[in-house]
């Protein structure tokens, strides 16, 4: 509820609001937007994953809900894959003719 966190219920908000006059302006190339966004998604996921693997390993933080081993080997492994896949997404988009035969 808006009285509980209301800096990330108005941040959340905005956000949707603003996404939602974007996509209303005239003559916008949407599935360019929709490219360009996902790729910035692509690229802040590697970093969103580590930083929650660091939050959810942290002790002093989650007490005795914190992950365990195969949570761990899993998230991590994740986290890994991913990563190597969005620089794998930035190389060929900087380099499009370095895979090319």
């Amino acid at each position: 509820s808006f009285r509980e966190a209301p800096i990330f219920v108005g941040i959340f908000t905005f956000l949707v609001a603003l996404g939602a006059l974007i996509g209303m302006m005239p003559g916008l190339p949407l599935i360019r937007v929709l490219l360009v966004t996902q790729v910035i998604n692509g690229v802040l996921l590697p970093v969103i994953l580590f930083a929650v693997l660091r939050l959810v390993n942290d002790r002093e933080l989650m007490g005795e809900y914190v992950n365990g081993l195969v949570y761990n080997l899993a998230a991590w492994a994740t986290a890994i894959i991913v990563s190597a896949l969005s620089l794998l997404m930035i190389v060929t988009s900087v380099f499009p003719n370095l895979f090319a035969k």
